[in-house]
């Protein structure tokens, strides 16, 4: 528990156990019922959550003991840590979208574009066999990434599993500490992170990382990190993430392993 960290929003982790939990249990209620008034939840009480989803106090805390949060407090944080549309679009572009809808959508494509390009590169496309001949042979793969990349890296965890190739990928703290303490020299590691803060903002998982010996695959527009000096491997997923277009190039540096690996392992087509 004292390994708990935020590594999304709580809308996040909420909405990821009422889509994927198979039991409609008191836990579940609880869930749906904070999402179903998620604007209205920070800086109400432990009594007032409480009588919000027709429960217990204990009940509340139980809950976020289930979410991996020693106490409510820990909760409390979590909910005044979220995250608010300002933090992906820019006031500009929120005035430009407003004033002149048609300019903004392309201004949106011309970036979203340009970074597609800056992904489809010969640098990056000279490293794909290598990237998956590591991930073809290596013991355990393990996916680290964090907020709206979890939705990219599942995406790649569901197109590898389909090839035979499992990649295991968790969504909070201490799964994905406790995943890179496992690792061995035979493993292999991808971090994906747009803007490269993923190892500033977890420290121990990465040192973890590199302690183990593994190979590591870095995707990132941030080739200035620090950290890029002990990877083994980068892919450059674009230029820019203003607006939030880094999703996409992001997705394209996936793309560009999974069709790399078909081509050389999936059997399918053969």
């Amino acid at each position: 528990m004292s390994e708990a960290r935020v590594m999304g929003s709580l809308a996040d982790r909420l909405l990821s156990f009422v889509s994927t939990t198979p039991e409609r249990d008191a836990n579940y209620d609880i869930a749906v019922t904070l999402l179903k008034h998620y604007p209205q939840l920070k800086g109400m009480t432990l009594g007032q959550i409480a009588n919000l989803c027709y429960t217990s106090k204990a009940s509340i805390s139980r809950f976020c003991r289930f979410l991996g949060m020693d106490s409510f407090k820990a909760f409390q944080a979590w909910l005044e840590q979220d995250f608010t549309m300002r933090t992906d679009y820019s006031r500009q572009f929120y005035t430009m979208l407003h004033n002149n809808q048609e300019m903004a959508i392309g201004f949106y494509r011309d970036a979203l574009i340009s970074n597609i390009y800056a992904t489809i590169t010969p640098e990056n496309a000279e490293v794909i066999p290598d990237i998956v001949r590591v991930l073809h042979g290596c013991g355990k793969a393990a996916y680290f990434s964090h907020h709206f990349l979890w939705d990219i890296g599942h995406y790649f965890q569901s197109k590898m599993m389909i090839m035979g190739r499992y990649v295991e990928l968790f969504m909070d703290y201490a799964a994905q500490l406790e995943c890179a303490r496992s690792l061995t020299e035979n493993d292999f590691a991808i971090i994906c992170s747009v803007g490269g803060s993923y190892p500033t903002r977890y420290p121990d998982i990465c040192n973890a990382i590199i302690s183990s010996g593994c190979k590591v695959l870095v995707i990132t527009q941030n080739l200035a990190s620090p950290y890029l000096n002990t990877a083994d491997f980068i892919l450059q997923c674009g230029t820019t993430n203003r607006n939030d277009v880094g999703k996409y190039a992001a997705l394209m540096a996936n793309d560009l392993i999974v069709m790399g690996y078909m081509q050389a392992y999936d059997k399918a087509f053969q």
